[in-house]
Formats: structure tokens, sequence, C-alpha cells
């Protein structure tokens, strides 16, 4: 059973986050590693993750094979980028057909998990945000975050939105320039997208409730700019946005609230207690 972390620390501070290869970002309240689990290889030369997931404070886990010769491919593969087409450069990553069978699959085990697409977005979202926030030299496609377990905010943005693009949902990333920072959207009706974008925000970098956009980063704080929406696929809206939406303003509520309590060297109620206990089980918003 998950146990949440002190509500002392709950105000986490998230580092620069980069969407360009030339910078790196980390997630907030979370260190970038220099280790990522080996994984184990078997004799046909694939190996097996499994991808832990939160759904409704139930955790889950989805096993994905994964070739090592493809792999290998990614390693010396990297797209062009040009400043004046961001759209294009992105897009090369979601886009490259040699991943396409097993993000594919894996939306498939996903589908599996529940009948209820919302809560198939929901567990993409959640599974995605679980996987280690860990800088590379290069920028890396959706197979290579799969594969070694691990990823920046713009390329977890990208495998997520490839994801929520295989189980039909409308799909895209935002890209904050001026804070050089990326995350995953999925279509929503108003009022709960995000600036009028017609996109819920989902940060990808570490486990946050969908339309969650009060993240701290150094340097400007909160996300301010209006972001340029790169869409990935046309589908469906995610039509429930309306129970996320209402858990994140809570969430976020109490944790400015103890902030402020913390400030004067209160205290939260023990309501107020249970309830960000409650909302952090429910999405495993600070995984240990």
């Amino acid at each position: 059973m998950h146990h949440a972390h002190s509500l002392f620390v709950i105000i986490g501070i998230l580092t620069l986050c980069a969407t360009v290869p030339i910078t790196v970002c980390a997630g907030e309240n979370s260190v970038a590693t220099d280790a990522v689990t080996s994984p184990v290889v078997s004799s046909d030369s694939y190996i097996t993750h499994n991808y832990v997931y939160y759904l409704e404070g139930r955790s889950g886990s989805i096993p994905l094979a994964l070739s090592t010769e493809l792999y290998a491919g990614y390693l010396t593969k990297s797209p062009r980028w040009d400043i004046r087409d961001n759209a294009s450069y992105f897009l090369s990553f979601t886009d490259d057909p040699a991943q396409a069978p097993y993000v594919a699959t894996l939306a498939n085990e996903i589908r599996e998990e529940t009948p209820d697409p919302d809560n198939q977005a929901r567990i993409a979202a959640n599974l995605v945000q679980h996987i280690t926030y860990y800088k590379e030299s290069k920028y890396r496609y959706p197979y290579e975050v799969l594969y070694e377990e691990s990823g920046v905010c713009g390329e977890k943005a990208m495998l997520l939105a490839d994801l929520l693009k295989n189980l039909g949902f409308q799909s895209a990333v935002l890209y904050f320039v001026p804070e050089n920072h990326m995350t995953a959207a999925i279509g929503c009706p108003a009022p709960y997208d995000f600036s009028n974008t017609g996109y819920c925000l989902i940060e990808s970098t570490r486990p946050r409730i969908i339309t969650d956009e009060a993240s701290t980063f150094p340097g400007f704080g909160r996300l301010w700019s209006q972001p340029e929406v790169i869409p990935v696929a046309n589908g469906r809206n995610l039509m429930t946005a309306d129970s996320d939406y209402y858990d994140a303003r809570e969430w976020i509520a109490l944790n400015e609230k103890n902030a402020e309590m913390k400030a004067t060297g209160g205290y939260l109620t023990q309501n107020d207690r249970d309830r960000w206990y409650m909302i952090d089980a429910k999405y495993d918003l600070n995984p240990s």
C-alpha cells in the first residue's frame, strides 16, 4: 500500500524542463538519477518491462515486450530540429513507423484493464507519469522511453500523446516556448480545457491529475505563457473530465492552504488532511 509523504513537503519545485535537445529537465519533487534499472534480456533479443499505474486508488501493472534490435537502431537516430518549425520536429518523434506496433500493443493492453475509454486514458496518463525522470545525451523517441523506462518532460509527453492517439482520443502536446517546457494534452470540453485550447493539460513529468497545471518551476514559477498546440491525432474527447478537474482544484487548494498554514506555524485540519491523503492515494501523487 502506498504511503503519502509528509504534508510539509507537498509544495515541490520543478527544475526547468526542456523540450529541445540542448537542455534537460527535471520533474516536480523528482531527482535526475544516473542509473536506470537494467532490463532482463531474453534469448530471442526481447526484453519485457512492467509499467505501473494507479486508477481510483488501485495499482496495476502492464507488461510489454520490446525488441533490442529496434532499440539499437534508435540509439543513432535523431531528426533535425528547425526552430522555425517546432511541430514537424516533435511530430517526427511520435510518427516514426518502426515503434508504432509497440505503442499500439501497449494501448491494447490498457484496453484490457478496463472497458471504460476515459479510464483507459487515465491509465495511460498515470502509467507514463510513473516512468522515471531521467535525462540522456540525445532527445529520445517514445520507443526509447519505453525501453529505457525513463524520459524528460517532452519525451514522456510525446509518448503519452501517441498512446492517447492509439486509444482513439484527440491528443496533442503543448509546447510552452518561453518556459521551455512540454506537456501532453487530451481533447476535452470547456470549461475543463487549458487556456481555451480545447485540450485538458496533462503534466507528464510525474504523477499529476489531468487538468492540474499548478506545478511550479524555478525561474518562472507556474506555467504562464500561451502554449504552441501541436496536434498529434483527432479522436474522442475525455467526456468525464469534470471529475479530474474538481479533484485537481481541490488538490491545488489543499496544497496552497497547507503552504499558508505552514508559513504561520499552523496545520491543516484533520478533515483537510484526510482529503489530502485520499486524493493522493487515488492518483499516487507522491510515489515513494
